[in-house]
């Protein structure tokens, strides 16, 4: 089995979510349950959604305002397999991909509604590599949304310009960022300039896709597209993956341009409740400590250890 450690990269995520979920309640479950309930469709989050858990709470918030029955999966206990995969652990990895389409198909869903650009890449590779099967179709909650945009109430308006950050490595990919676009198109008042990136770009601004493009490149790609945005004078650049958000919010200090999530904009429309996102201020603060004594009693109740929780504030928020 490669040397990799696995517990090292997927422990830390669901203490961060509790640590800082603003909801009482987890937003996502694990599709452990003996007895599942049969929903329309399943919202599968991924894994690393969770690390920002609000951009979590704030698309499950969306689609529970447009009515839609639905069951929202994320967590390392529902992992797609891509981790495994990348490390040369295949058997593994379709061992994984085949327990989640499992859960999925135990809800007997119309469709599955992709979250996460990697696992929704995971998904195509593996089902058109290996054999492995599901019963559910599935499409990524773009497209969902789009098909269903008379269920969008939009009671405010958004006077802002904003510049739009997506990628196009594939089609795949042009189409997530067709639908984004055409989502931010319907808000009333807002400003959309597109600068989807070209394939040089990778699949999205995570981890992996940034070791494979070359990190100094994807730091000068970064850099020209916030000199763009300084130069359009937008109010805010906006992301549409969520790994792309996470790691273009310490652009923000750097440049001085605001970083907010695309589902954030769609939030602010609706009127729904503005939620605190803890990882972007935290991860400006850079002060392990002091996110302890602000979470630990939150955390306590949670179920969280001491020990866990200042473990993972110090990964996620030590000194860069």
């Amino acid at each position: 089995m490669p040397n990799y450690d696995y517990g090292a990269y997927f422990g830390p995520i669901e203490p961060l979510a509790d640590a800082t979920r603003s909801k009482e309640a987890r937003v996502w479950g694990n599709g452990t349950e003996k007895d599942k309930v049969a929903h329309d469709y399943v919202l599968y989050l991924g894994c690393n959604v969770l690390r920002t858990v609000a951009l979590a709470e704030t698309i499950t918030a969306i689609l529970t305002e447009m009515g839609i029955d639905f069951v929202a999966l994320g967590g390392p206990s529902t992992c797609c397999g891509i981790i495994h995969k990348s490390h040369g652990d295949a058997a593994a990895s379709d061992k994984i991909t085949t327990q989640t389409f499992a859960k999925f198909d135990g809800y007997a869903p119309k469709a599955v509604l992709t979250y996460c650009p990697s696992c929704h890449a995971h998904m195509d590779n593996t089902l058109a590599e290996s054999g492995l099967t599901t019963d559910a179709p599935y499409l990524h909650v773009t497209e969902f949304i789009v098909d269903n945009l008379d269920r969008l109430n939009f009671r405010n308006r958004v006077e802002r310009r904003v510049m739009f950050h997506a990628h196009g490595d594939n089609e795949q990919a042009m189409r997530d960022s067709h639908f984004a676009r055409a989502i931010l198109g319907a808000i009333p008042g807002l400003e959309v300039i597109d600068a989807s990136g070209s394939a040089e770009w990778g699949h999205d601004c995570g981890g992996l896709q940034i070791s494979i493009v070359g990190p100094g490149k994807h730091a000068g790609l970064v850099n020209d597209l916030f000199g763009s945005a300084k130069r359009e004078k937008v109010d805010a650049v906006t992301a549409l993956y969520h790994s792309c958000y996470r790691n273009l919010c310490p652009q923000e200090e750097v440049h001085g341009v605001e970083v907010i999530h695309y589902t954030d904009l769609i939030a602010e429309a609706l009127g729904l409740p503005k939620r605190d996102e803890a990882y972007k201020r935290l991860h400006q603060a850079s002060d392990p400590a002091a996110a302890f004594d602000e979470l630990s009693p939150r955390a306590g109740t949670r179920g969280l250890k001491p020990d866990r929780l200042r473990k993972t504030l110090d990964l996620h928020f030590g000194a860069k």
